[in-house]
């Protein structure tokens, strides 16, 4: 059976004689510092951990206590960041194979083909009245093209074009600049010429080719070297890449007219037209 407890309270001079017991008192120490990381728990630390911060905390003949709050906070944990998932299902963004990467100069290149392909006669006129280099540069694509399929300089078809054309003001046919006679795609067109003849120029009527666009007149001007008459010619550029050697070499074949040479070296030296070539990178 459980007794209530009772307290008496006693005066202080009853107090006195509890002093003369004999029992030990215990010193009342400040308070030490406390070195270390208050966030974490003793008991996460290693053994040299340990080891570093105990002489710091432990007062001789003391056993001293961390913070006592630290025992019941956790290690606070470094938040990680996981990467992105890609997305999936119908939200998944399509993805293409891999495709051979085109340079930009080639894609302006085939850009500029097709361009060329739709020129009508009176846009390639307009150029060539007021600016020759726009000129050069409409008719440039296909003169490269024709260069990488028949060895042909591309700086001498475009010097051709403006000489044989006087800069597209007389196209035979709306699309023969080049003055090639025959029959092309799109018939024939009798008309008038001069042909320097037994040292004097003459007027003759002669049968050219008709075609049906500019694209279709370079590349027939680019094949017609492989007749057999400029053999010497497209040998001779395959081998040095000389085009200045290919004019002499088609001199007298090409046009009668006994200064030719000279007038297509002198449209590709005023106009820089090499040096055009050369920026394309694609010959």
């Amino acid at each position: 059976m459980s007794h209530p407890l009772s307290f008496t309270l006693l005066p202080p001079s009853a107090l006195k004689p509890l002093n003369q017991t004999g029992l030990p008192v215990l010193p009342i120490l400040p308070p030490q510092p406390v070195a270390g990381n208050y966030s974490r728990v003793s008991s996460l630390l290693g053994k040299q951990d340990q080891a570093q911060i105990q002489p710091q905390i432990q007062p001789p003949g003391q056993t001293a206590l961390l913070n006592p709050l630290s025992l019941f906070a956790a290690k606070t944990p470094t938040a990680t960041v996981a990467p992105a998932l890609p997305a999936r299902g119908a939200n998944a963004p399509s993805v293409s194979p891999a495709q051979p990467s085109v340079g930009l100069a080639e894609l302006r290149h085939k850009s500029s083909v097709s361009r060329l392909q739709s020129m009508s006669p009176q846009e390639l006129k307009a150029l060539g009245e007021k600016d020759k280099k726009a000129f050069f540069e409409a008719l440039l694509p296909g003169a490269i093209e024709s260069e990488k399929k028949y060895g042909v300089p591309a700086e001498v078809t475009l010097a051709q074009a403006a000489l044989e054309s006087a800069w597209a003001r007389s196209p035979i046919g709306g699309y023969n600049i080049f003055g090639i006679k025959g029959s092309g795609s799109q018939g024939s067109v009798n008309v008038q010429t001069k042909e320097f003849y037994k040292g004097r120029y003459v007027t003759i009527r002669d049968n050219f080719a008709k075609y049906g666009n500019f694209t279709e007149a370079v590349s027939k001007h680019g094949a017609l070297f492989h007749n057999g008459y400029y053999d010497k010619a497209v040998n001779q550029y395959a081998r040095d890449k000389n085009p200045r050697a290919f004019v002499d070499n088609i001199h007298g074949i090409y046009a009668t007219d006994p200064k030719y040479s000279e007038k297509i070296k002198g449209i590709i030296d005023d106009y820089g037209l090499t040096e055009m070539v050369n920026r394309t990178g694609m010959v």
